[in-house]
């Protein structure tokens, strides 16, 4: 089955932008964001470079990464949705740049130039056969011990957007998730598959390295 086209998915974040950004400001104090950002910072304190945020969202993690952990540290958030953009703009200022863009081509971003790139919560958003191509994008920009986060819904089929939308995405297996990253070239040290806080669904939450 094939993911929804690009503007069908940049429409339901358009609508949803002001919404999902209220709800981020209660869930971006969940464990698993302090958990994983905290071990990001811990890994690139040595290697200079911005971390990247490929679908920024609303701009809170790179808030959150930004006021807990690496206040010095170049921002860059990307983001398909101009609202999402324009949110994310406000809340960063001018500690980030924040681009409309497609995380699947980071054209604005030379290579080996970055230190983490992120991705929570969107490659669902993308065919099978996408997936791998984006990684190896991810690998390009990233230099050598850079760290890579992603996170994405796990398991197989479609996500039921219910009344919301009729978008379709997709669900990914830990394996696949793990076998994708690596033939892209990283070296994957960290990939678990955990509930999420009121959700019924569970995700993978991925890391690894540029070696």
């Amino acid at each position: 089955m094939k993911t929804s086209p690009l503007e069908k998915v940049r429409e339901l974040y358009e609508e949803s932008a002001d919404s999902y950004a209220e709800m981020m400001d209660s869930e971006i104090d969940l464990p698993v964001y302090s958990d994983i950002l905290g071990r990001l910072a811990g890994r690139i304190v040595d290697i200079p470079g911005s971390v990247i945020d490929t679908s920024c969202g609303s701009g809170h993690i790179l808030s959150r990464y930004r006021e807990r952990y690496d206040s010095g540290r170049s921002l860059i958030g990307i983001d398909l949705s101009p609202r999402m953009v324009a949110i994310s703009g406000e809340k960063l200022g001018s500690s980030a740049r924040v681009l409309h863009g497609d995380m699947r081509c980071l054209e604005e971003v030379e290579s080996d130039s970055a230190a983490g790139v992120l991705s929570f919560f969107a490659i669902h958003h993308i065919g099978p056969e996408e997936v791998l191509a984006t990684l190896r994008e991810w690998h390009r920009v990233l230099r050598s011990g850079g760290q890579l986060v992603v996170a994405t819904w796990e398991g197989t089929g479609t996500i039921d957007y219910g009344e919301m939308s009729d978008v379709v995405a997709l669900r990914y297996t830990q394996e696949e998730m793990r076998d994708w990253a690596q033939e892209a070239g990283f070296a994957v040290d960290r990939c678990v598959v955990e509930p999420v806080e009121e959700m019924p669904m569970e995700a993978v939450y991925l890391e690894g390295i540029k070696e």
